[in-house]
């Protein structure tokens, strides 16, 4: 669908998955996605702009989502999630 499931990152330069993370928003947003599920909050994700939602407003997303045509195939830069 279009919700998107990230998991932890690290990167070996200073701030560069701030910046993979900035990419990754503007192309799904782009792409019509409803969000992304971060799973947990914390101070690094807060202060880029994630918010908490609760359990239901996340079954809303989740019901929604499923409905919604995925984005299946190989990812390219130069084009924003095909």
């Amino acid at each position: 669908g279009r919700i998107f499931f990230g998991e932890s990152m690290f990167s070996r330069a200073r701030d560069a998955s701030k910046i993979a993370l900035l990419a990754l928003c503007e192309s799904l947003a782009q792409a019509n996605y409803l969000l992304i599920d971060c799973q947990v909050a914390n101070p690094h994700l807060l202060s880029m702009g994630a918010t908490l939602i609760d359990r239901q407003e996340l079954q809303h997303y989740l019901k929604l989502g499923i409905t919604l045509t995925d984005m299946k195939g190989a990812w390219h830069p130069s084009c924003p999630l095909n």
